[in-house]
């Protein structure tokens, strides 16, 4: 089975002002593109707080293991622990605020997986000092401490990813303004800036 895909699309948008999931470019919503991109790749999972999506079919919707949204941890768990269920040594964790395609991001994530911190704790990109967690290959050997956690009440995803054993990836400049936009200005110069993108590199 190839690693499965986990997207986080269950979160608030009280700054965008609308769900982010379902904002447009180029004539999809943001969760139908990452869903059809990644599809043909791997098994999709959404952590959407029980929220169902339109086109989305073929993807399974995951419940968080605490209820009223109460951050990424408690979604990252219970897709954690499926994966370990089903055999694999992984997951992938990709966030839907962001313009970038899963397989570039798993591309990228990859060429550290020779590493000895792929398999044993959390590979994550790096925006200059920034760490981005939700933009990451979490292995199931994590998946003990994760839920210990959760249980003790810790939410916090840095806090925890700086716990474990952990690697980072440089995110590379010209994606930075893809990413974690979390207002309609935001998201209009992520929207720019992949116009801009694509002009030297189509394949964005």
């Amino acid at each position: 089975m190839n690693t499965p895909l986990l997207i986080l699309c269950g979160g608030q948008s009280s700054r965008m002002g609308s769900p982010k999931p379902l904002l447009m470019f180029r004539g999809q919503t943001l969760i139908a593109r990452q869903v059809h991109n990644a599809l043909p790749c791997r098994p999709v999972w959404l952590a959407a707080d029980h929220f169902r999506y339109p086109d989305t079919d073929g993807a399974a919707y995951l419940p968080d293991c605490l209820p009223g949204k109460q951050g990424a941890l408690s979604a990252i768990l219970p897709a954690l622990l499926e994966a370990k269920r089903q055999g694999c040594a992984g997951l992938y964790v990709v966030s839907c605020d962001t313009l970038l395609l899963p397989e570039q991001l798993i591309a990228l994530l990859d060429t550290a997986a020779e590493h000895p911190e792929f398999a044993q704790g959390i590979t994550l990109l790096q925006d200059g000092g920034q760490l981005l967690p939700l933009l990451a290959h979490w292995s199931v050997s994590i998946a003990g401490s994760l839920h210990a956690a959760v249980e003790s009440g810790n939410r916090r995803v840095q806090q925890f990813v700086r716990q474990q054993v952990h690697q980072t990836v440089p995110l590379p400049p010209e994606w930075a303004a893809l990413c974690n936009f979390n207002t309609p200005e935001e998201f209009e110069r992520a929207v720019q800036a992949a116009s801009d993108h694509a002009e030297k590199q189509p394949a964005l």
